[in-house]
C-alpha cells in the first residue's frame, strides 16, 4: 500500500459546483472509496475571478462557468444596491456593475453616473436638490438638472437673510455685497 495521499473532489448536490479537494482515507481492505458527491476526477484549471468550476452532466470533466453569487451589485443607473439572486452560470445583467459607486458624503454636489464607455462611474455635478440663487440680485434661480454645471450668473451659497439694502455677489471675494441705490437725477439734494 502507497504512502502518498489520495484526493477525491467534492461538488456542491444542487450546483454541482466544485467545493475543493478531500483528502481519501483507505477502508480496512485497503480500497479507496469515493465518498457520496465526490469524483475521482481532478480539475485541470482553477477558476478565474468570478468564476467557478461545475461539474459536467457525465462527471467526467469540470467546466468553467460565470460565478456573480455573492458579490455586491450596483445599479448603472441609480447607483443603487441591488439584491443578488444570480445562479452559477449566469451572466451579469445589463444595467448592474460589480464597481462600487463614489462614496458621497451630501456635502458636496455631487452624483455617480455610470460611463459605459470607462465601464466606470464618473463625479458629475449635483445642483438638482439645492436651492441655487441669482447672483444679481439674490432671488432664487430656476434649478438645475443633474449632471449640470452651475451657469455663472447663479450661485449655491446663501444670501444673508437679514438685508435692508439690493445685494449682489461678488465672485473676487465669493460674498454677498450691499449694492448702491441710485439716487434719481431729479430727487432734491438731502439737507
Amino acid at each position: 500500500m502507497s504512502n502518498q495521499p489520495r484526493f477525491a473532489h467534492a461538488f456542491d448536490p444542487i450546483t454541482r459546483a466544485y467545493m475543493g479537494a478531500v483528502r481519501l482515507q483507505p477502508s480496512p481492505d485497503g480500497a479507496w472509496h469515493l465518498p457520496e458527491r465526490t469524483v475521482d476526477v481532478a480539475p485541470k484549471r482553477s477558476a478565474g475571478e468570478c468564476q467557478a468550476l461545475r461539474l459536467s452532466d457525465d462527471g467526467k470533466r469540470w467546466d468553467v462557468l460565470a460565478d456573480y453569487r455573492n458579490r455586491m451589485l450596483w445599479d448603472t443607473r441609480t447607483a443603487m444596491p441591488v439584491p443578488n439572486r444570480l445562479t452559477l452560470g449566469e451572466l451579469l445583467p445589463e444595467g448592474l456593475t460589480l464597481a462600487e459607486p463614489f462614496r458621497l458624503d451630501g456635502t458636496t454636489p455631487q452624483c455617480n453616473a455610470w460611463d459605459d464607455g470607462k465601464a466606470a462611474w464618473v463625479l458629475l455635478p449635483d445642483y438638482s436638490g439645492r436651492p441655487i440663487w441669482n447672483k444679481a440680485d439674490g432671488t432664487f434661480a430656476a434649478p438645475v438638472t443633474r449632471g449640470q454645471h452651475l451657469p455663472p450668473s447663479v450661485t449655491d451659497h446663501a444670501p444673508p437673510s437679514n438685508r435692508s439694502a439690493p445685494i449682489t455677489y461678488d465672485d473676487a471675494t465669493e460674498m454677498w455685497v450691499a449694492t448702491a441705490v441710485a439716487e434719481p437725477e431729479d430727487a432734491p439734494p438731502a439737507s
